[in-house]
């Protein structure tokens, strides 16, 4: 089988005719008939039906013109990507959970995009979409952080996809909420505290708690807001008395990324919940590209320099 009569096959379908697809396709009837007995003899199938008004598909001939259509597509994408230029020097993607260091070291690498030409691209999404980018070869690596006693079955997991899991640290929960917030006057939170208190969430495309990127996931609390994206939750943060929980919400207390969010402040939580473990994802049997790895160099100093300021 070849790409070739993958074509004469598909013009054939769309003709209906055998004659009128030798004309598109500019060679002699007898030539396609051929290609066409050669590959219905090599699948051991009947592709068509001749009649004296045409031909038309057979039931194993739907069947492969899906596939058949789908080959010829991808190849004729993957023709006008390299016809159009002939190189892409930089070429990187990353899907990550909800987190603001991420971010932050894409935009690090992003800033030395200096080439004519690039294909970029960063992925803020649920915990399950993070894993399955990184299994199809969507996204080169996943940023994930890691609830301390879900980290065994989530590694467990990530072996069933042929996904490493390589921790770059290991860190304390902070809850977030806004300056005029009651419970902003303490130095530290307790569980206890908060359970008056909206807690604003990201919404899961799978309800386990192992999935989410919060360590106190919503069934545990009374009062729960989803979203499903940072700038909405920051925004209920600075706005009401609904509060977040993780390693990091904005940089520090003030992210220039969203004007206002110094009315966001840091408190520490009380390790009634564990640690987070903060960490990527990469295919098994695959290597870290030198773009990647300079993404995971700025990644593992925005950590550095995260856990260094405390949140304060």
């Amino acid at each position: 089988m070849t790409l070739q009569n993958l074509k004469y096959i598909l013009e054939i379908a769309d003709s209906r005719s055998l004659s009128k697809a030798a004309r598109k396709l500019f060679i002699s009837q007898s030539t396609l008939s051929a290609a066409l007995k050669e590959l219905e003899t090599d699948l051991g199938v009947e592709l068509f039906q001749r009649t004296n008004r045409g031909v038309t598909l057979t039931y194993d001939g739907e069947d492969f013109i899906r596939y058949a259509r789908e080959i010829v597509e991808q190849t004729q994408y993957l023709e006008q990507r390299y016809h159009s230029r002939k190189s892409l020097p930089m070429r990187f993607s990353v899907s990550t959970q909800h987190l603001p260091f991420s971010v932050r070291a894409f935009i690090e690498l992003f800033k030395e995009a200096d080439t004519d030409t690039y294909d970029m691209a960063i992925r803020e999404c649920d915990t399950n979409s993070v894993i399955h980018d990184v299994a199809g070869n969507k996204s080169e690596l996943g940023i994930l952080a890691i609830q301390e006693s879900h980290l065994r079955t989530m590694e467990k997991l990530l072996v069933s996809y042929e996904i490493e899991f390589t921790e770059v640290a290991c860190v304390n929960n902070f809850v977030f909420f806004r300056k005029s917030h009651p419970l902003a006057e303490k130095t530290e939170v307790t569980l206890k505290d908060l359970e008056k208190y909206p807690f604003v969430t990201y919404d899961q495309e799978i309800e386990t708690s192992h999935f989410s990127e919060e360590p106190l996931f919503y069934k545990l609390l009374s009062k729960n807001v989803h979203v499903s994206d940072r700038c909405t939750k920051i925004a209920l943060v600075r706005n009401t008395d609904c509060f977040s929980i993780g390693p990091d919400l904005t940089n520090s207390n003030a992210d220039a990324f969203h004007k206002g969010t110094g009315e966001v402040v840091a408190r520490s939580l009380k390790h009634e919940i564990g640690y987070l473990h903060l960490g990527y994802l990469h295919r098994k049997w695959s290597t870290v590209s030198q773009l990647g790895e300079k993404f995971l160099s700025y990644l593992k100093r925005d950590i550095r320099n995260l856990i260094a300021s405390g949140q304060k």
